[in-house]
């Protein structure tokens, strides 16, 4: 009797996934031991429902509190799950924790979410009126005083282009320096919500909240525009800005050559319209 064929070794897949998330209950992206993270929570789903061990590279690590439209994390796995029914069975299960899966895409062997990124864009949510919002506190910065947006804009057009951010850094060392292109920096409003958009090659450690922070100073008449230039100079922390809180801070897009996703993620008009 011939010996039966033996069945072909699971084929391995690189898997891109977009993902949105509400991070206001959680301890940042990045997998911790000792507290709730989106990573963590999102491998754990994963696993469940691949019936295999799930480690995520993604795109960027956002800070406790911060929120994502257009994170993107990258995995392995050797199960042929379906791209169209993942998003789905993932947003299932994460039904519960504020993380939807918005698309599976195969990508090639070796592709990485982090490395092979082009360029991310954050987007950094102001309210800015006389009240704060009860219902938008955990999605958008209060900030009362009325925001000089001309002085703000001429602030920040001294950053736009490839310079050292060390000033606009609040981590420890990187291993790629601190050497970075920050691509565009816009500044927009509508009605009392404000709007400050920052898309760079890639971040250092709080890098567009220390952007925003010290762009707020320049609004509020607390420094001036001129002095963005020499506070880039200098290379020194203390003599940046502030650091906006994190919970105004969206990841809202992330590049790549070909595109994960088109760039759809665009603010309403208003805040009352958002979710």
């Amino acid at each position: 009797m011939p010996t039966p064929p033996l069945a072909p070794e699971p084929r391995a897949r690189t898997l891109a996934l977009l993902v949105e998330y509400d991070g206001s209950d959680y301890h940042g992206f990045q997998r911790q031991t000792n507290h709730r993270t989106v990573a963590g929570e999102l491998e754990r789903a994963l696993s469940t429902l691949l019936r295999h061990p799930v480690t995520l590279v993604a795109a960027g690590r956002t800070d406790a509190g911060a929120h994502a439209t257009g994170q993107v994390v990258s995995f392995e796995t050797t199960t042929d799950v379906s791209l169209e029914r993942l998003p789905i069975a993932a947003s299932a299960v994460l039904a519960q924790s504020g993380i939807a899966v918005l698309r599976a895409v195969e990508r090639e062997a070796g592709f990485s979410a982090r490395h092979h990124a082009l360029a991310r864009r954050y987007r950094y949510r102001i309210l800015n009126r006389v009240a704060p919002s009860p219902l938008l506190r955990r999605r958008v910065f209060h900030v009362r005083a009325r925001l000089d947006l001309d002085a703000m804009r001429a602030a920040a057009a001294q950053l736009i282009g490839r310079h050292d951010f060390a000033a606009f850094s609040a981590g420890p060392a990187h291993e790629r320096g601190t050497v970075r292109e920050l691509r565009a920096l816009e500044i927009a409003r509508a009605g009392e919500s404000i709007d400050v958009i920052v898309t760079a090659d890639s971040f250092l450690h709080r890098m567009a909240r220390l952007i925003v922070g010290t762009l707020l100073d320049v609004g509020r008449g607390r420094r001036d525009a001129d002095d963005v230039a020499a506070m880039l100079a200098s290379g020194k922390r203390t003599h940046a800005g502030a650091c906006a809180p994190a919970h105004a801070l969206y990841l809202e897009y992330v590049e790549y050559a070909p595109p994960i996703a088109a760039e759809t993620n665009r603010p309403p008009t208003n805040y009352e319209r958002l979710p």
